[in-house]
């Protein structure tokens, strides 16, 4: 089995499983049964370029021959192969590709999925065993003696391909015959036939296949992978100035520790709360430079379960920051979950733009392996020059599971696949320090006759499963755990330190582990918190101190400067260039008051170093390199050559922007460049990244007209239907005469204002980023009839950013008339001016208002300069003052607007 893209894929051969699963799969995948109507996928006007592309994978010598387009049935799905026939040497080899569209437009569309030497025990079989397609064929690999099945769409382009496989055997054949007769000849031995077929098994010493093994073992970590869209390799000077370098890496290496804090604990279900988590997650004096904080049992529900939920808690995450070392600032890097696990990965800011790239993973195990109930979650970073792998498992449960417990493992092992920006993949082990934390669950073996002092860890701990496991070499083979002095960290019961009362009596045990792998890593600290009470598991901490390896700048400008003057091709090529890892940045489906992230890397593979910046958007401003809602880090910086840096780009579309971007989408229909970056390299060319994008519309950023005049809820609406709505000037299209989403967050509040002991506005908007604030819009955009998500403090700042997001003010187009009136009368006639929604709209509101103030619960002043800039100005932010607004709206609360709101305004 192997794992891809988090789906599972089965390579197999008809000789391996009953031919009723190759005759369900193919009904399933609809493979061609049948020679007749089949078309080769590859045009023949395509055949060229295919060609040309493929013979960029390969190195010089080394020619590709023959082409053939293939499926390889793999679980239930059809995967495109493309099978390349290549020689080197006088030798030959089928490579089969993985691609990620046909034809392949660059190399880097294509992965090597596996090798097959032309050689004594190679085999193309067309006449497959319990054949149940007229089109399939297997190939033979010398490295692991399995038959691989393969299916064609056109015999025709099969026939000539296998034409030249047989040539290509036949000539391999040939040589090998010629160098034995030549080797009798010299030693003057006169060869019988059956000596001659004797030799002829045995591998001649001057047919080498080694150039195939340098693909089977190619590092593709090294820094050609960055380059910018991957049509052409590096040039050949590049390449080798970059080998040059390589060879005297040993001199200008050094390790520099970092303090890496892995922290775990099972939370068996239960709700993130306002317990402090300080005890276990700021546990040292110093402050750690990376955090690695893993749950388990995050949900329990069997929707989570049944629908294997994967989208990270930013409740839990939010918790997580707050309780983290307060001597220093931290960024969340990325988080993963599957199901009831969650890795989230913190790092200094100050260390952040040092982590060149990273990438997330999990695999299900077990019975119900498809749903993630139990399993792993991974983070593969590559911190300067160092891989690290953060690995939160939760394997098989009960004391007898053993087995289970070792097979989890495993399979994470196995299937736990990290993708490549060259589209290869790295697997766990593929790592310089892994770090494996969780809920591991292995226990403590009771014996008859023998009772256990569960006080007593050294007497125990000759009674844990995972050190006899890992002693007989069954499981984490290579790693480390440091000695265990706190008590076993399961079970207990719920909100004591008291070992299971419960009927099941589950025996203690030290289901909570945390071990690692590779060098220079010392552990200080292994411990667990007793004082955290919440769920039947401890947490458990450690910290180690980590040799990370990292370029010695001094000696490695000495070194490049050397090897530069070796490299004698470099000196005409005078030009700073710089290699950017994506020119598209593609944030999908933009949804409103989401932060979005995305990151890519850009790198200096000339020999010249590189300053760079991104260029401001017009020579007014120029401080802003992009659109508001956008934001970039670093914003510039200067590479050595082999020196790359990453690049986050945040995107945020909030009540403040979210009208500029209605403008970008307009008419559109799906995505559009939402902007573009303009990178500009200092003595160099600027390169253009476009930022992508499709606005999924929600009722915030609209005007009340266009919610008034919706027949059914806007996530129904094209953003084309809506905006044509928007730019109607007729109000007798008005369906209600105020927009019910602003009448249901009123209503909510008015409902329930009394129930909150704390002013529901505030001058801080400290509830402006809450995750709550997403589910009260989708509940708005969906009109739904399930009960109202909203706390008061987070409907109450939805309330204000409904108001806030259209592109006018309510009050519009009379701020100016009201702000300059002073008779109470005049401002009356002026609001009989607005349109039927503003005015109710605004009459709500101020009469709710009113209550507030009335019931002594919000501060008047407050509501005065909040609910003032945003009807009048458009927007509030904390810190903004504009005391005309303010003046107006006190002196309107004062006022005894209802009864002559009455008398004067038609509804």
């Amino acid at each position: 089995m192997e794992k891809t893209k988090g789906a599972t894929f089965f390579t197999t051969s008809a000789t391996e499983v009953d031919e009723s699963y190759f005759s369900d799969t193919l009904n399933k995948t609809n493979i061609p049964n049948a020679i007749s109507g089949a078309s080769n996928k590859l045009d023949n006007k395509f055949m060229d370029l295919t060609m040309e592309v493929l013979q960029e994978k390969f190195k010089r010598g080394e020619i590709v021959l023959a082409a053939l387009d293939a499926y390889q049935v793999i679980a239930n799905e059809m995967a495109d192969r493309l099978l390349a026939l290549v020689s080197s040497t006088g030798t030959y080899g089928i490579f089969s590709f993985a691609t990620t569209r046909l034809p392949p437009r660059t190399f880097s569309d294509l992965t090597i999925d596996c090798i097959y030497a032309i050689n004594d025990d190679f085999q193309l079989i067309t006449d497959v065993k319990g054949k149940i397609s007229n089109l399939q064929f297997e190939l033979v690999t010398t490295c692991s003696r399995a038959k691989f099945s393969y299916y064609i769409t056109s015999m025709d382009v099969f026939n000539l391909f296998y034409s030249k496989v047989q040539s290509a055997q036949l000539d391999y054949k040939s040589r090998k015959q010629k160098e034995i007769m030549n080797n009798a000849a010299t030693t003057g031995v006169v060869l019988s036939p059956t000596t001659v077929g004797a030799i002829s098994n045995s591998e001649p010493q001057t047919i080498s296949f080694s150039w195939l093994e340098s693909y089977r073992t190619q590092d593709y970590t090294a820094i050609d992978r960055y380059i910018a869209d991957g049509s052409k390799p590096l040039k050949k000077g590049e390449s080798k100035f970059q080998d040059e370098l390589k060879k005297h890496e040993h001199e200008y290496i050094v390790f520099k520790n970092y303090r890496i804090y892995c922290a775990t604990w099972n939370i068996n279900g239960q709700p993130c709360n306002d317990d402090p988590l300080k005890a276990w997650l700021a546990a040292t004096d110093l402050a750690p430079d990376i955090y690695a904080v893993a749950l388990q049992e995050m949900d329990l529900s069997p929707k989570a379960v049944t629908f294997s939920e994967s989208r990270p808690d930013p409740i839990w995450i939010r918790k997580f920051k707050d309780n983290l070392h307060s001597d220093a600032q931290y960024e969340e890097l990325t988080s993963v979950r599957l199901v009831g696990m969650m890795l989230s990965i913190f790092v200094k800011k100050e260390l952040r733009q040092n982590v060149i790239r990273y990438s997330t993973q999990s695999v299900g195990t077990g019975a119900l392996n498809f749903m993630g109930n139990k399993g792993g979650v991974a983070v593969s970073l590559t911190l300067n020059e160092a891989r690290i792998c953060f690995v939160n498992s939760h394997l098989a449960a009960h004391m007898n599971e053993i087995e289970r417990r070792n097979r989890d493992y495993s399979e994470i092992m196995r299937y736990c696949l990290f993708s490549e920006h060259d589209g290869t993949k790295k697997s766990i082990e593929d790592h310089d320090h892994i770090f494996w934390i969780g809920d591991l669950n292995y226990r403590i073996t009771e014996y008859t006759g023998i009772a256990l002092n569960y006080n007593d860890n050294t007497s125990l701990f000759k009674f844990d499963q995972l050190r006899r496991e890992m002693a007989e070499y069954n499981v984490f083979k290579g790693f480390t755990e440091g000695k265990i002095n706190f008590r076993p960290t399961y079970k207990y019961d719920p909100g004591t330190d008291n070992w299971d009362s419960s009927e099941k009596n589950r025996a203690p045990a030290w289901c909570d582990r945390i071990l690692w792998k590779g060098d220079k890593i010392e552990q200080l600290i292994y411990n667990s918190v007793m004082e955290i009470r919440m769920s039947d598991h401890k947490p458990v901490y450690a910290i180690f101190s980590t040799g990370i390896k990292t370029k010695d700048e001094k000696k490695y400008k000495r070194i490049h400067e050397e090897v530069l003057k070796r490299v004698d091709k470099y000196e005409n090529d005078n030009q700073p260039q710089i290699t950017v890892e994506k020119t598209d940045i593609d944030f999908d489906i933009v949804t409103f008051n989401e932060p979005m992230i995305r990151d890519f890397t850009v790198a200096n593979n000339c020999h010249l170093p590189v300053k760079f910046s991104f260029k401001p958007k017009s020579e007014v401003d120029k401080k802003k390199i992009c659109e508001d809602w956008l934001t970039v880090e670093p914003q510039k910086g200067h590479l050595i050559t082999g020196t790359s840096l990453s690049i986050r780009i945040k995107l945020t579309v909030d009540s403040r922007f979210v009208n500029h971007l209605h403008n970008k989408q307009k008419n559109s229909v799906g995505k559009i460049p939402l902007d573009i970056l303009v990178l500009h390299v200092e003595d160099g060319r600027d390169i253009f990244i476009t930022i992508m994008g499709e606005y999924k519309a929600s009722c915030f950023g609209f005007s009340v007209e266009t919610l008034c005049r919706i027949e059914r809820p806007i996530a129904e609406y094209t953003f084309k239907e809506l905006m044509e709505i928007e730019n109607s000037v007729e109000s007798s299209q008005c369906k209600v005469t105020m927009p019910r989403e602003i009448f249901l967050l009123i209503d909510n509040l008015y409902n329930n204002y009394k129930n909150v002991p704390l002013p529901l506005f505030t001058i801080d908007r400290k509830y402006y980023l809450s995750p709550n604030i997403n589910e009260i819009r989708d509940w708005l955009d969906t009109w739904s009839t399930l009960e109202f998500p909203g706390t008061l403090p987070t409907t109450a700042e939805a309330l204000l950013m409904i108001l806030e997001s259209p592109e006018k003010p309510l009050l519009y187009p009379y701020e100016e008339a009201f702000m300059n009136e002073e008779n109470f009368e005049c401002c009356i006639i002026i609001l009989n001016k607005l349109s039927t929604p503003r005015k109710n709209v605004f009459l709500h509101i101020s009469m709710f208002l009113r209550e507030l103030i009335e019931q002594k619960m919000v501060i008047a002043g407050d509501i005065a300069t909040i609910f003032g800039n945003i009807l009048l100005k458009g927007k509030y932010t904390p810190g903004m003052r504009d005391d005309r607004c303010k003046i107006f709206m006190s002196k309107w609360l004062r006022s005894d607007f209802t009864n002559l709101a009455r008398n004067h305004i038609v509804f």
